[in-house]
C-alpha cells in the first residue's frame, strides 16, 4: 500500500509498505495469513493549514489473497 498526503498524484509516495504477500492475509482464514504493523513518521512539510487528506492506494497485486487490509488508522501527535 502507498500512502500519499495531499495530492495523490506524486509519482514517489511519502509511504510505501514494498511488495510483499503471497498468503492469504486478505481472506482472513482464521489463524493464516500475516500480521504487519507500519508506523508511518510524518515530516511536517507534508501537511498544509486548515484540512489535509492522507491518500491511501492498493498496489496491484498478484492474486485476490494478496494484499493490504486494515482495520483501523491511528493518528496521534
Amino acid at each position: 500500500m502507498q500512502v500519499r498526503f495531499n495530492d495523490p498524484t506524486i509519482d514517489v509516495p511519502h509511504f510505501d509498505t514494498g511488495r510483499f504477500g503471497m498468503d492469504n492475509a486478505i481472506a482472513r482464514h482464521g489463524i493464516h495469513g500475516l500480521y504487519h504493523t507500519f508506523d508511518v513518521d510524518v515530516a511536517p512539510k507534508w501537511l498544509q493549514g486548515g484540512q489535509n487528506i492522507m491518500y491511501l492506494k492498493q498496489r496491484s497485486i498478484p492474486n485476490i489473497f494478496a494484499g493490504v487490509m486494515y482495520d483501523y488508522l491511528r493518528l496521534e501527535e
